[in-house]
């Protein structure tokens, strides 16, 4: 598999590490909660699989990803194969985090539908 993620050099591999789980929780969460997605399921595999790798590479090194991460606690055996489980093992806190996230992203995709249809019905 080739990596599809590329991080800026600055990234730790904890960054890294927290960025796509993050990624893969909010896809998960809109996917599952929301109906919606907004990336291939090739995409989402390749990203998962990245993920499951390097939190193995950060455990040979000695840290534990499930007390390194921002979302260790109910990442640390996710295997890459599905989402559908995130959304209930978040932290209530998280929850709403992710839940905030997500319907920013749904109210941007809304507007930018509205402008959309009404540059395309002016012409």
């Amino acid at each position: 598999m080739e990596k599809p993620m590329k991080f800026p050099q600055k990234f730790s591999e904890i960054d890294k590490i927290n960025y796509l789980q993050r990624k893969i929780i909010l896809n998960s969460v809109m996917y599952y909660v929301y109906n919606k997605s907004f990336v291939s399921d090739k995409y989402f595999d390749d990203i998962s699989h990245q993920l499951v790798e390097m939190q193995k590479s950060l455990e040979k090194t000695g840290k534990s990803p499930r007390t390194s991460t921002e979302y260790g606690y109910m990442m640390y055996d996710f295997d890459g194969s599905t989402g559908f489980d995130l959304y209930s093992r978040l932290s209530s806190r998280d929850r709403d985090k992710i839940n905030q996230m997500c319907e920013y992203k749904l109210s941007r995709e809304i507007s930018w539908e509205k402008t959309r249809k009404k540059r395309w019905s002016k012409t």
